[in-house]
């Protein structure tokens, strides 16, 4: 939860509190490491680079007939409260209805705050107050609905129901969190990342039309994929495995 900046070749990490922690020569090191703390929450080096607000130039995708960084990747369908968005060049701006969202964008919710937003590839993704999430990546052909998409929700509840990237390829739809991997094969899924050391829960969902897809739930320590509606894994830190799945009622 805490500020990301770089300052030279370090990481600067400023907590709510004011407190402050410095990881020398960070940006000078051959291969970024992994931030991990004590409590199994690990944040990749592509993510770092994300919450820092990169100064680089936007990188264009290969292809130029799908969704690139240049492009807006979804709309703003619905915003509550207060919502901030900081651009991949480092702008900051309120977010509202109507708005879109680019790749490399950070998402904040603020108290009793949300937003609801519509990707190129029809995929819908809410995040509920108090949350923050990157848009890594979306890559998307829509003549031949075919890409990839990756997203990392840092904390916060959220939903999502998976469009045309995940029914054509069950491997190209990602979304992290702290403590875990969450790969997509066509499906609605609610969940909610929290902090270090609290409880993690993905829940599969059916969809609309009442059908079911998969989720498959990983981390370093183990996996564990969820097919049938209501079933729900716990995990509270990436040294540890995804506990076993329950299945809630539908009011739960």
């Amino acid at each position: 939860n805490g500020d990301f900046s770089k300052v030279g070749d370090d990481l600067l990490i400023t907590g709510p509190d004011g407190a402050q922690v410095l990881i020398l020569n960070y940006y000078a090191a051959p291969v970024a490491p992994l931030l991990v703390t004590l409590n199994g929450a690990i944040l990749p080096p592509d993510l770092v680079q994300g919450l820092a607000a990169s100064d680089a130039p936007l990188q264009y995708a290969e292809n130029t007939d799908a969704i690139t960084a240049a492009d807006p990747i979804g709309i703003v369908d619905t915003s509550i409260g207060q919502v901030t968005v900081t651009r991949a060049w480092g702008e900051e701006l309120l977010l509202g209805q109507g708005e879109p969202v680019y790749q490399g964008d950070i998402l904040e919710t603020g108290d009793e705050s949300a937003i609801g937003i519509t990707f190129a590839d029809d995929s819908t993704f809410s995040l509920g107050d108090g949350g923050r999430m990157v848009l890594d990546e979306l890559i998307y052909d829509a003549s031949t609905q075919e890409g990839s998409s990756l997203f990392s929700v840092v904390q916060g509840v959220f939903v999502f129901v998976s469009g045309e990237i995940a029914e054509g390829n069950p491997d190209a739809m990602v979304v992290r969190t702290p403590v875990a991997t969450l790969g997509i094969r066509g499906t609605k899924v609610a969940g909610r990342a929290a902090q270090e050391g609290e409880l993690n829960t993905i829940t599969l969902m059916p969809d609309s039309n009442g059908s079911v897809g998969q989720i498959t739930v990983s981390n370093s320590t183990g996996a564990i994929t969820l097919q049938s509606a209501f079933q729900t894994t716990a995990v509270s830190s990436s040294f540890e495995a995804p506990a076993q799945a329950i299945t809630l009622s539908g009011s739960q």
